[in-house]
């Protein structure tokens, strides 16, 4: 299959679309050794598609003048090629970085953010994708499986570009919901954070249920959802159940990967359950039942 047309390094390609630009997705790697180039080859993918207000980037790494090319934006997403891990691609928020890092030739994504506080006061929301690679040889061209991954994180950030304009300019002060999601899997509460976030939600995160309830205490969620599969088999139904005795009164979820509920014998009636959401998690039932849930719809 025919490959993306490659961008030249550096150079910035704005999206359609009138006033402020909100996301700059950014691919970084080196499109010379076969799957290091996904994160290029994702840049180019936007680029094609002509995605109104998202604009993009890509070079062989990231450089200390990318500070200056991400102040303007909310939303920054960094895509790099990742040699292991989570299949189609990972993701995690970027923090600014305790100190700045660097070489002439290459920065970390946390050091930019660093650098575009310290030297232009603002710092975008920045996300990074690791799309998995399986061969990095002195070639040009991905595998078929990173080509698939990246169509799917392609899929993935398109969905949150439609919800953030489908959001953009409501006031959602008066109505905005906090979302605490307890789940032990640090992908999976990032990528529905930035859904969730891209809808107009707050969201908390707790790794398990002991941090689920000091978070819940602090934040006071309008709702909770919760993995049945963490530190032990029925660790959510155990969670769901000491959020009740604790006096929690808004609607809880649980999260289960296909046929775990029924496995384990969970009723959501019987346990006081707002519902049960499948993994993987469709982003739109997730969305669509937590609007119709607050009569946000």
């Amino acid at each position: 299959m025919t490959e993306l047309p490659r961008k030249e390094a550096g150079e910035t390609h704005r999206g359609s679309g009138e006033g402020k630009r909100r996301i700059l997705v950014y691919g970084y790697g080196n499109p010379g050794r076969e799957d290091d180039g996904a994160g290029p080859y994702l840049a180019g993918m936007f680029e094609s598609a002509g995605i109104r207000g998202v604009d993009t980037d890509a070079n062989y790494q990231l450089q200390i003048e990318d500070a200056e090319a991400i102040k303007e934006y909310d939303l920054v997403i960094f895509a790099d090629a990742a040699c292991e891990g989570r299949e189609p691609f990972s993701i995690r928020r970027v923090v600014p970085a305790e100190g700045i890092s660097y070489t002439t030739h290459h920065m970390e994504p946390a050091s930019i953010l660093k650098l575009c506080g310290q030297v232009y006061q603002t710092v975008p929301d920045t996300w990074l994708i690791g799309i998995r690679g399986y061969s990095f040889e002195m070639k040009e061209g991905l595998t078929d499986g990173a080509r698939d991954n990246a169509r799917k994180a392609f899929d993935f950030i398109r969905e949150i570009t439609r919800l953030i304009h489908r959001y953009k300019g409501k006031n959602m002060s008066d109505e905005q919901k906090t979302i605490l999601i307890i789940d032990d899997d640090a992908d999976l509460r990032a990528s529905m954070r930035i859904v969730l976030e891209a809808s107009g939600f707050s969201v908390g995160e707790a790794a398990d249920g002991e941090e689920g309830f000091k978070v819940a205490d602090k934040i006071n969620p309008d709702a909770i959802i919760v993995d049945l599969m963490m530190e032990t088999v029925d660790s959510g139904s155990k969670v769901t159940s000491k959020l009740k005795e604790k006096g929690y009164k808004g609607p809880v979820y649980l999260l289960s990967a296909a046929g775990d509920a029924v496995r384990y014998n969970i009723d959501a009636r019987e346990m006081g359950l707002a519902g049960i959401f499948q993994k993987p998690v469709d982003h739109k039932v997730l969305i669509n039942t937590l609007k119709k849930q607050f009569d946000m719809v």
